[in-house]
């Protein structure tokens, strides 16, 4: 039997020392992907390069049950797969490599029940799970046609198990300091959570929901309201928040936003227009309730782009053109600025996170924080 390693063909071995490199590379993103998102040290988020849409991210299967054992993240043990293919270089046995092609295989089994779990439980797909699960494919490929024995062998087995054994336990030790730190930063951010007063929820419900995971807003676990202004950045920031909780609590939030333009034309608070197009902006909104989600995205999008030209077009576009200029959209607009008077609104974004009110953007750990803490309350 000749090698995978030691074979003359060159291009077989280049290949094997890529995909090992690709898969080391891989999974220590999506390892340091987990801890960000778990255990955040600083005032930042995780990388924004796994999360492409709300199908494509990889923070719904951060947040999923099986993202981890006993605490331990599993793309630790991807990390150790792409180890293995590299030290299996100096150690080419045949047993070493039968083992190696009988762990890949398992490898490969694994990779096939998460993309199962992903796609029909959780709704979506980590983009960088999947390129895991590829690399992991073309590894088992590539032994799978060099080494026909499928037979693991006493020695290598061992060897690997410990390998497997000492890396759970440093993980182990490695993910516990993490949760004490975390605890004792999410224990004080709660307590100043507990001592605001609770404001409730607008008398009425806004029509415009981002997520609705009941149709009683105040039934679910997690409940925000939202005051924003279609030309204010910091509230653009606070939607790619919003954005990336709704993903996260998929069926235990509900969003619900208020318009609350800076600018005289819809809002009788202000005395002059901060934001000239914020009201117009708002008209178009409101003429798109069904798909209002895509739609509040997309105008914070444009936001530096948004004027009068811009938003008839997208108006003409959705065929709501007469919507946005019927005198109907606007009371409908002003009715829902007036529903913030009860809750003293003197900046944009302002939320009521279950009738808490926050003013500015909370940084996404912390406000992770608060909504973990609501959902383990309404568990209890």
């Amino acid at each position: 039997m000749q090698s995978v390693y030691r074979s003359n063909k060159t291009l077989t071995h280049a290949l094997i020392v890529t995909l090992g490199i690709a898969i080391i590379a891989t999974t220590a993103y999506l390892t340091n992907h987990y801890f960000a998102i778990k255990f955040p040290d600083g005032l930042g988020s995780a990388s924004a390069l796994c999360d492409i849409s709300g199908f494509l991210n990889c923070d719904a299967a951060t947040h999923s049950p099986i993202s981890n054992i006993a605490g331990i993240p599993i793309s630790i043990f991807g990390t150790l797969i792409g180890i293995l293919l590299l030290v299996g270089y100096l150690f080419n046995t045949p047993g070493f490599e039968s083992t190696m092609k009988f762990v890949l295989g398992v490898n490969v089994i694994g990779c096939v029940v998460l993309f199962i779990y992903s796609i029909v439980s959780l709704g979506s797909l980590c983009p960088m799970c999947t390129l895991y699960y590829l690399l992991s494919f073309g590894a088992f490929y590539v032994f799978h046609r060099n080494i026909p024995s499928l037979r693991p062998t006493v020695v290598p087995i061992i060897c690997i198990i410990a390998l497997f054994g000492a890396t759970s336990a440093g993980a182990y030790m490695y993910t516990a300091g993490k949760m004490e730190k975390n605890q004792a930063l999410a224990s004080s951010l709660i307590q100043q959570f507990d001592s605001l007063p609770d404001l409730g929820a607008p008398e009425n419900q806004s029509p415009y929901r981002l997520a609705s995971a009941t149709d009683d807003f105040q039934a679910a676990p997690i409940q925000v309201t939202k005051f924003s202004d279609f030309q204010c950045p910091a509230c653009k920031a606070m939607s790619e928040q919003l954005h990336k909780a709704m993903r996260q609590y998929k069926g235990q939030i509900n969003i619900q936003y208020m318009f609350y333009p800076l600018d005289p034309a819809c809002n009788a608070s202000m005395e002059r227009s901060l934001h000239p197009y914020a009201c117009k902006a708002a008209y178009l909104a409101a003429c798109l309730q069904d798909k209002f989600p895509e739609v509040e995205a997309e105008i914070f999008a444009n936001q530096d782009s948004l004027s009068d030209s811009w938003l008839e077009a997208y108006a003409k576009k959705e065929n709501v053109l007469d919507c946005y200029n019927s005198e109907e959209t606007k009371e409908k607009v002003k009715a829902i600025v007036n529903a913030a008077s009860p809750f003293n609104i003197r900046s944009t974004p302002t939320v009521l996170l279950n009738g808490v009110k926050i003013e500015g953007v909370l940084p996404f750990n912390q406000l992770q924080v608060l909504m973990d803490e609501l959902v383990t309350r309404s568990t209890n």
